[in-house]
């Protein structure tokens, strides 16, 4: 009996480290436009979509002149880097600034100084006068619907 119920409890403390993961996806593409343009519209649009998984987002905007590039970080509101009591979104007494982000330039670096809690990340770099490149790392579904928005800001460019 002791047996089976140290094998019971073996087993249950296993299978309490299972759960629902929930999948990252990565998209890439050409578009045409400018980075930090298309950046804008992205973001703006994203904080017009009504739905609650992406209303629960906010964005932390990076521009990158030394690689003519824009980053977007979308994070819960509870992780989102510079969010306390006094300017959350999720307080009634916050003062709460609306509006897109104003983006933080700075230099790239390749292991950016990023909250790992992210929903997803959506890379634009410039390729040549006309194009960008975008690549989306990030949760399926947050991620597809910024996917999605980025191509209603610029039809893809032979992809």
């Amino acid at each position: 009996m002791y047996k089976l119920i140290v094998i019971l409890a073996l087993l249950l403390s296993a299978c309490s480290g299972l759960g629902i993961k929930e999948k990252m996806q990565t998209h890439g593409a050409k578009f045409t436009g400018e980075h930090s343009a298309l950046a804008r519209c992205v973001v703006t649009k994203l904080q017009s979509d009504s739905r609650w998984l992406i209303r629960e987002l906010g964005y932390d905007v990076r521009q990158y002149p030394d690689i003519q590039a824009t980053e977007i970080y979308a994070y819960p509101f509870t992780s989102l880097p510079g969010t306390y009591a006094r300017n959350s979104p999720l307080n009634p007494d916050a003062v709460v600034s609306y509006g897109p982000p104003a983006p933080k330039v700075q230099a790239y670096k390749q292991k950016a100084d990023a909250n790992p809690d992210y929903s997803f990340v959506l890379m634009i770099k410039r390729t040549d006068n006309e194009t960008v490149f975008a690549t989306l790392n990030g949760k399926k579904h947050q991620g597809d619907i910024a996917w999605e928005k980025l191509k209603a800001c610029s039809p893809p460019n032979g992809s």
